[in-house]
């Protein structure tokens, strides 16, 4: 499953997110939303929307119905959610 997050504010950069569990974050009451995310997801990156803002682009390889992961060659990419916000 990918999920792609379209946001048209100003944009990030990944890099310039506080460390939620440093020390001087741990009482902040906002700033875990992306940890939770890369925590969750097996893949997760942040990239400069095509109109502006950014996108968070993030997948997670679903079980099949076996309990296994499913195939590479699944066609899982079909169930994609797609959020503008």
């Amino acid at each position: 499953m990918v999920i792609h997050v379209l946001d048209e504010g100003k944009g990030f950069k990944l890099r310039d997110v506080p460390n939620p569990l440093a020390e001087e974050n741990l009482l902040s009451t906002s700033g875990r939303g992306i940890f939770l995310m890369r925590s969750f997801m097996d893949e997760f990156d942040v990239v400069p929307g095509r109109t502006g803002g950014a996108e968070i682009i993030m997948s997670k390889k679903l079980p099949g119905a076996d309990g296994h992961p499913a195939n590479d060659n699944d066609q899982g990419d079909q169930n994609a959610t797609s959020h503008q916000a």
